[in-house]
């Protein structure tokens, strides 16, 4: 499981329980309290619930990024898995809570093996609130993608930021949205590679909230 910070920000050590950055040392607690859980019904459920990811204490998700299979990938493979995962980016909000971010935390729950990662999308300012996942329909016999694309809502009524995902399938019911400051971990379901089999990867995800 990967903890990823931009390059010219960390420090990557061998410990257990702590992010490096510059400039501070943020524990990271998988186990932190929260106060709500969202989910969303329209996911797929081919695979299992990854492990619980969660900001760095003090800290909520402010931005985020997509590992996205595009539709040249697809065609070299032979199998399109749109969605592979969702990395969330998270801030002190002590530090400031608009835009541009330096200093900020990254988390994520299982991954699948394809695609690539997108550039980091930001709240405007405030945090990520509530969620939407475009999902694809079982296709019987034809090709499978699962999850494609996910869009938040962020604190304050500073809007909407969207993901930059693929377009199969169709947009299900916004979560509903956090109580307390925001959206402070993330827990998704992936199905692992099928080897010969048809692969969808990302299936459904659900966000934690906190205080």
């Amino acid at each position: 499981m990967y903890k990823f910070l931009p390059l010219t920000l960390i420090l990557l050590l061998p410990v257990f329980d702590q992010y490096v950055i510059a400039g501070g040392r943020f524990e990271r607690t998988i186990s932190r309290p929260f106060r709500s859980v969202l989910m969303v019904h329209n996911g797929m459920r081919w695979g299992s619930w990854g492990q619980k990811e969660m900001c760095p204490t003090g800290m909520y998700a402010t931005g985020f990024s997509l590992k996205v299979a595009g539709r040249w990938e697809s065609l070299l493979v032979g199998d399109n898995t749109a969605l592979n995962g969702i990395r969330l980016h998270c801030i002190n909000p002590s530090k400031g809570s608009s835009g541009p971010y330096e200093d900020y935390a990254t988390i994520q729950s299982d991954v699948g093996s394809w695609g690539k990662w997108s550039d980091i999308k930001w709240c405007s300012s405030g945090f990520l609130t509530s969620f939407q996942l475009r999902v694809e329909p079982y296709q019987g016999t034809w090709d499978d993608t699962a999850a494609n694309d996910i869009r938040f809502n962020c604190s304050g009524n500073t809007g909407m930021v969207k993901g930059s995902g693929m377009s199969w399938g169709e947009w299900g019911d916004w979560s509903e949205t956090c109580g307390g400051k925001g959206i402070c971990g993330i827990e998704t379901m992936v199905e692992q590679p099928q080897g010969v089999g048809d692969d969808t990867a990302l299936n459904d995800v659900r966000m934690y909230c906190c205080d």
